[in-house]
């Protein structure tokens, strides 16, 4: 039966789910060699979301050696069983290690106590002025039979589904579109608010995780219940699940600080993100609630697009404004969720029930302090061009682009899933509207040189938390020096390209659940 009761605008959220490698110990490989299953440990605390990591690939260390390795390709999964597109060398009960590859792979979560399957989607997006959900496109094919009878088509299918268009526009209040968009983090380390105990200690922990050791290549992951969600392998294969022991940093709690050095990947692959937007009706408004067994849905409209990245991001700044973000996505694939499924979950102790993430004000990376939400203002931003301080920009805007191009390849095993996209030539733009008082910019851009000095964008809170990029080996594109009609100041529009990215450091509290070093994928 289909209800009469429409959608609206008011019950509609989404969710941000971090997509990491998937590490999965100790597991068995049944006698075929196709057919992985979770140890029971694991299926103790988590339950998969079924097929929603078809199409990824996956890394499997043979009789957890360690030593000998094998890739192959996830064609579906059930909530503890993984099944791959050709058979791998061994089997064995307990004995192998398998790691799904972070494209395309949401974080999955602590399941309920129920024996719901969810995602890490509690995450805050941010403060979201505009939202546009990536479309879906059909290919349809139509054919004429040589014998045919008739002026109309014979015969007609459905091709390969294209994910297209994705975009988001925020005002700015974290560093994280950064990661996103240039590809690895080289350097983190927690400055302030962070706790000394681990996640084996007494008692319950939930929070925020970091791999021990140096702050080059450290990794966040969340800490429920004491566990880590996804475990990380500790590299010695000594252990009996072959996890790292995280410290639990609660930093809602106890205000932990986080600096970023963000560096570019100049891999094949980009990190990638799920986004969770489910739209619900009146009575299915609690976040607790799962989907409805009814066919078609009626109570609840979900769907998760994995695989996102980020194509262009642009940082737009105007006077007495916020700054403001326009982040433009390439999305691999929109998964119709299941029944049964909890939208945007992962948040809680034991998960009786997933924790209240309506509004954003229960939702992880959102804090209880609310000055921490704040965007970054046009009053917190400095510029410098040839090494000195630009005191004259009324706004302006930087713009990076990836250039992703969406690849298929044979042996995808759904029609819905994009293979890979390939990031080709990166790009930084920065324009401004500005007042001048000398020609320094009209010189720079008839030199045939690069310019020289820094070319620096800033922004930073009364709290201390900052954003700032710094680049190098830079032109000025074009300066346009108009004749003013009326006698106030001259406003010039100047444009700069850069093509070395010196730095790109962020501080603050937003945990941004990494890869470590550089990006991982297919």
């Amino acid at each position: 039966m289909v209800s009469n009761e429409v959608f609206v605008g008011a019950n509609a959220q989404v969710g941000f789910c971090p997509e990491l490698d998937l590490f999965f110990p100790k597991g068995s490989v049944d006698a075929a060699k196709t057919l992985f299953t979770l140890s029971s440990g694991q299926q103790g605390d988590t339950l998969l979301v079924a097929d929603l990591y078809a199409g990824c690939m996956a890394k499997v260390d043979l009789n957890a050696s360690d030593n000998e390795t094998e890739y192959r390709m996830v064609v579906s999964n059930t909530t503890n069983t993984i099944t791959l597109d050709a058979a791998v060398t061994s089997s064995g009960t307990n004995t192998h290690n398998l790691t799904i590859m972070a494209f395309g792979a949401p974080a999955y979560a602590k399941k309920t106590s129920g024996g719901s399957p969810l995602i890490q989607s509690d995450n805050w997006v941010g403060l979201v002025n505009t939202f546009t959900p990536p479309n879906v496109e059909v290919e349809m094919k139509q054919l004429n039979l040589a014998v045919a009878g008739g002026r109309n088509f014979d015969y007609q299918y459905k091709g390969a589904e294209t994910v297209s268009g994705g975009s988001l526009d925020l005002s700015l209040n974290n560093g994280s579109w950064l990661y996103y968009t240039l590809g690895k983090i080289t350097n983190l380390a927690v400055t302030a608010g962070a706790s000394g105990s681990n996640s084996g200690a007494s008692g319950s922990q939930n929070g925020v995780g970091f791999t021990v050791g140096t702050s080059s290549g450290r990794k966040l992951v969340r800490v429920i219940g004491q566990n880590m969600y996804p475990e990380i392998f500790d590299g010695s294969d000594g252990a009996d699940e072959d996890i790292v022991d995280p410290a639990s940093v609660p930093f809602n709690d106890n205000g932990a600080t986080f600096s970023y050095t963000i560096e570019e990947a100049d891999n094949d692959v980009l990190p990638s993100f799920a986004l969770d937007v489910v739209y619900r009706k009146a009575g299915s408004s609690a976040t607790s609630s799962a989907l409805d067994s009814l066919t078609p849905n009626e109570n609840m409209y979900s769907r998760i697009f994995t695989g996102c990245q980020v194509n262009s991001l642009a940082l737009n700044f105007e006077e007495g404004q916020e700054l403001k973000s326009s982040v433009e996505l390439v999305t691999r694939r929109a998964f119709d969720a299941p029944n049964g499924y909890i939208p945007l979950g992962g948040n809680g102790a034991d998960l009786s029930a997933p924790s209240n993430t309506s509004g954003g004000t229960g939702m992880h990376n959102y804090s209880a302090t609310l000055t921490d939400n704040y965007p970054f203002l046009f009053s917190d931003g400095t510029i410098t061009l040839f090494g000195q301080s630009m005191a004259r920009v009324k706004s302006g805007s930087l713009t990076i682009a990836n250039n992703l191009t969406p690849q298929r390849f044979i042996g995808n095993y759904n029609r819905q899933t994009m293979s890979a996209h390939i990031p080709g030539q990166r790009t930084y733009e920065l324009s401004l509207n500005m007042l001048i008082t000398d020609t320094k910019l009209w010189d720079e851009m008839r030199s045939a040189n690069e310019s020289t000095g820094t070319l620096r964008l800033k922004f930073e809170k009364d709290s201390g938390e900052k954003i700032d990029l710094q680049f190098a080996d830079y032109i000025i594109n074009s300066v346009n020096v108009p004749f003013p009609e009326d006698k106030g100041a001259v406003e010039v529009e100047v444009t700069a390209s850069a093509r070395t990215l010196n730095s790109c450091n962020y501080t603050g509290k937003w945990a941004i659940y990494n890869l470590g070093g550089q990006a991982t994928g297919n």
